[in-house]
């Protein structure tokens, strides 16, 4: 009987840099972790480096040194086309300008990863109808009932919208981890709610990492974590190491 162990980790960041080519570093982390279906918020001003260390956990960026595992991959050594492929296999993520496809429809961006990925396509569905029908029930949810049913363009959509949009396609196919970068930025107070409260429940067993400047979101979350307490650049990389983990009930 094997007595392999599911890893506790869906994140694991050790020593890890990273900087722009003949630039000033931008990350320095010498840990960092999400556990398996956590939901965890990340916050922090602009500037302090959250969209690249989002991007270095998404394996669009190859760290500069150190350890990245994600999803129990050695992204560190994984070369860009093979991060690419494990992303498109097992993530979902929100970028702050939604990079959807202007010229397709609703429900036909939201099917993306299904385009990409036979793994994430045949969890959502054997034929291409019941893709489609769970790609309407993800916008519906989302407030979007009206707008899926029809053939309207991305581009025809408001700011609100594409972020829904970008949200519905993130969750498609049931991946194992969620990033999402500044998600909410346009939506209004209560469309914001439901929006949070909609991408978790989706995101059932998955990990989720949502980054925001707004704190107030944390509410919804298991853990907040601050930028400034884990990223440590060349300008303070003699700092202490500190505890970046702060829970739902001690925020």
């Amino acid at each position: 009987m094997s007595t392999e162990q599911t890893p506790a980790f869906c994140v694991d960041l050790q020593n890890l840099e990273f900087s722009w080519p003949n630039g000033p570093q931008i990350l320095c982390v010498r840990r960092f972790t999400i556990e398996r279906s956590e939901k965890l918020f990340l916050q922090g001003p602009s500037g302090s480096g959250k969209s690249t260390l989002l991007g270095v956990i998404a394996g669009v960026f190859a760290p500069s040194a150190g350890d990245a595992t994600v999803l129990n991959q050695p992204f560190h050594e994984l070369n860009a086309a093979n991060r690419d492929r494990a992303r498109a296999d097992s993530m979902g993520v929100i970028f702050q300008q939604f990079n959807l496809v202007p010229y397709l429809t609703l429900v036909e961006n939201v099917l993306l990863p299904c385009r990409f990925s036979q793994a994430r396509a045949e969890k959502v569905g054997a034929t291409e109808a019941q893709r489609t029908d769970k790609a309407r029930e993800l916008l519906a949810r989302l407030g979007l009932q009206d707008e899926a049913n029809g053939a309207r363009l991305a581009s025809e959509l408001s700011v609100g919208q594409q972020q829904r949009v970008a949200a519905a396609r993130a969750l498609i196919g049931s991946p194992s981890l969620v990033i999402a970068d500044e998600p909410t930025s346009a939506l209004d107070a209560e469309t914001r709610d439901t929006f949070i409260n909609t991408l978790l429940s989706e995101a059932n067993d998955a990990a989720v990492l949502f980054v925001s400047h707004d704190a107030a979101l944390s509410k919804h979350f298991d853990r907040l974590t601050a930028m400034d307490d884990i990223n440590f650049n060349s300008t303070d990389n003699a700092a202490p190491e500190r505890d970046h983990a702060i829970t739902k009930a001690e925020a």
